[in-house]
């Protein structure tokens, strides 16, 4: 709030307001005191006299907003003498204890991350200026936010994806969780040139976000958009921290191609698979193994439920693999004792499919 004041004969300004801490963690479910320690920097520019002036510097409340409105008054009023000399500045210093029940609590937890915050406005008669603590929901007991599973798709559900250059992507997260508090994680990118071991990933997005439970939870988060500008095969993964659990970190795999080449008829080859054989075993340790394709750019294995055409899982890998094997996580989306078809297909740089193996079956122990 920008500070307004009368003329400069007769004027005292508060030249900041600042708290400490600039932020506070609140449990979800239980009512807790918040003490802060507000200071406000003042200069005394009455010309009017050498003073030393007495003003009465003072805030009526302390607000609790979300999203910029006022939900309740958490304190009460604050006041201090100031007693400067003409052109003296000093800084006054107010002990505040404030009180959050456990409603406030649990709508704190329920707000999106970043939008509570806790408001004070001081006054010194000639002046007015306030600041703000962000107010974020953490543990609610002991043993504090446990992320049981991550479960990441594209949005169209798909696991793995092949799309044009410029082409709107998001990904999806499922978070599996228990008790509450506050996740804390990122979305991950690698870029084709990384992917090919050439360098590291990349933070798209850090995500801070409050989750309730008194039993199991679920909380379903977005990714920004993906990017889609550079050809290649990338990699997305999201990544959590804080947690008292020690979880699979999700990767999806999503191959760009050039939507701007003119589109060619293909002769599309036969892709021969070494490994595994028809009606193999599938599980963490089957290894699939093919002979590479001239001109090939990327492979894709894909499971399917017999019959379907839209995959249930699988797996991008660049054209310098010929090799892969499916995490646990990929496999948790395949039933116990099934039986299930795979296939493998080849893409050009451009996206074009140059090659494709015959579909086989395989079991699942």
């Amino acid at each position: 709030m920008m500070a307004s004041g009368l003329s400069s004969q007769v004027q005292a300004d508060i030249n900041s307001v600042s708290v400490n801490p600039g932020t506070v963690t609140l449990p979800a479910n239980s009512a807790m005191p918040v003490r802060l320690v507000w200071q406000i920097n003042r200069t005394e520019t009455d010309t009017s006299g050498p003073g030393p002036f007495v003003r009465q510097v003072s805030s009526p409340n302390a607000l609790l907003q979300i999203g910029g409105s006022t939900v309740a008054t958490v304190g009460g009023p604050l006041t201090q003498a100031s007693v400067l000399t003409a052109g003296q500045s000093a800084n006054l210093r107010f002990n505040d204890v404030l009180q959050i029940n456990v409603g406030l609590a649990r709508r704190i937890a329920n707000s999106p991350a970043g939008s509570v915050s806790i408001v004070r406005v001081f006054n010194d008669s000639q002046t007015t200026q306030g600041s703000s603590v962000a107010v974020f929901a953490g543990a609610s007991g002991a043993e504090g936010l446990t992320v049981r599973r991550i479960d990441l798709t594209f949005e169209s559900d798909a696991r793995t994806d092949v799309v044009e250059q410029r082409a709107a992507l998001r990904a999806v997260a499922n978070v599996t969780f228990q008790s509450s508090g506050v996740l804390q994680g990122e979305w991950r990118i690698i870029d084709p040139t990384a992917s090919q071991g050439s360098g590291g990933g990349r933070v798209l997005q850090v995500v801070r976000q409050s989750l309730i439970s008194s039993g199991e939870g679920r909380m379903r988060l977005v990714s920004p958009l993906l990017p889609t500008e550079q050809q290649g095969l990338y990699l997305l993964a999201f990544s959590v921290q804080d947690t008292t659990a020690q979880i699979d970190i999700p990767i999806l795999r999503y191959f760009v191609i050039d939507s701007s080449s003119p589109q060619s008829a293909i002769e599309v080859q036969q892709l021969v698979v070494m490994q595994p054989g028809e009606n193999a075993l599938l599980d963490a340790q089957t290894l699939f193994v093919w002979q590479p394709i001239a001109n090939a750019h990327a492979y894709q294995l894909e499971v399917f439920r017999n019959g379907d055409l839209v995959p249930l899982t699988g797996k991008l890998v660049p054209a310098t693999d010929t090799t892969l094997d499916l995490s646990a996580m990929s496999l948790d989306w395949l039933s116990p004792l099934s039986t299930y078809q795979w296939q493998l297909r080849a893409f050009d740089p451009n996206g074009n499919v140059i090659g494709l193996s015959q579909r086989q079956s395989i079991q699942t122990p």
